[in-house]
């Protein structure tokens, strides 16, 4: 094994898994797993751990994750700088060093990352294609003893695949629903997925344009207590707004119902919702916020701003 590893991308769920298997190969006990939030601590507090011996044990592992120091976004003294790059040079041979940057968009010119990646064995975690999404679905449906049709696949993609924590929540409530040696259709997502994050998402999307902060915050805070990723509720919220706003223009130019369901390829149901919802909005209040979101997503891929930080200072400024 090696001393040093480093995770970057957007993709938790693949991330915590690898994470999970590395701490299992090292073989160390509860008792020499630390983990270290550097939103709440200094990285020093990580080394100074790193450099312990493990106890009554062969490996320690030391995890650190939001590794702020190595973006654009925050520095570290030069005294930490110095004790980071020393622990680069020499670290422990009995401790395995993981820093888990996920959603971190690394400032290549910073001294510590042009030498942590020197040493590092790195491992970049991004989105998977939809080609790779569905081999990961049929994978995880037949571990579990279940049967998946392909055009539920693609529809439970659509719903579902912008992040696998997401996805594998919503995939065991499918799984769960259908039970052993069942079947997972069309019907059978529409029925569990659609329910369960879009109508939220919509209510979330609603609220912000109502300017109901409470409402707001009480409903981010369920779709994150049971597993949403971050990212993917940013991208539905945005989607959200995206779609209100074309309903919206859409009816400042005279279309009806079924035209906004034929433009936009929603069902007429889906469609009397949007109209109904555009309707009762103001056009501006909506141009406002598919603005800001626009906004928000070039900071967070130019790496200036982590996706979580930014989409709850975006929600709780409601």
């Amino acid at each position: 094994m090696a001393n040093i590893y480093l995770y970057t991308g957007e993709e938790k769920y693949r991330i915590n898994t690898k994470i999970q298997g590395l701490v299992k190969e090292a073989g160390a006990d509860e008792y020499n797993i630390m983990s270290y939030d550097l939103d709440d601590v200094e990285i020093g507090d990580a080394i100074r751990d790193a450099l312990t011996p493990p106890f009554m044990c062969s490996q320690k592992v030391v995890i650190v994750k939001n590794p702020r120091f190595l973006t654009a976004e925050k520095s570290l003294t030069e005294e930490q700088a110095n004790d980071f790059l020393k622990y680069l040079t020499k670290p422990m041979d009995t401790t395995v060093f993981i820093i888990n940057a996920v959603n971190l968009k690394l400032d290549e010119r910073k001294e510590v990352v042009k030498r942590l990646k020197k040493v590092a064995q790195i491992s970049d975690n991004n989105e998977l294609t939809e080609v790779e999404f569905y081999g990961w679905v049929k994978r995880q449906c037949v571990i579990n003893d279940v049967d998946i049709k392909d055009d539920a696949t693609r529809v439970f993609y659509q719903l579902a695949g912008k992040t696998l924590m997401n996805a594998k929540n919503e995939l065991d409530k499918l799984i769960n629903y259908v039970g052993d040696k069942g079947l997972i259709t069309v019907d059978v997502v529409n029925k569990v997925v659609v329910k369960e994050i879009q109508n939220d998402v919509f209510a979330l999307a609603n609220a912000i344009i109502d300017h109901n902060r409470p409402k707001v915050i009480n409903l981010y805070r369920d779709l994150t207590k049971i597993g949403n990723d971050v990212n993917f509720l940013f991208a539905l919220v945005a989607k959200s707004m995206r779609e209100l706003l074309a309903v919206s223009l859409m009816l400042k130019n005279g279309y009806k119902q079924q035209e906004v369901a034929n433009t936009l390829n929603v069902s007429s149901g889906k469609a009397f919702y949007l109209v109904k919802n555009a309707r009762s909005m103001n056009l501006s209040t909506i141009e406002k916020y598919v603005q800001k979101l626009g906004e928000l997503d070039y900071k967070i891929k130019s790496g200036l701003i982590d996706a979580k930080t930014g989409f709850e200072f975006f929600l709780f400024e409601i």
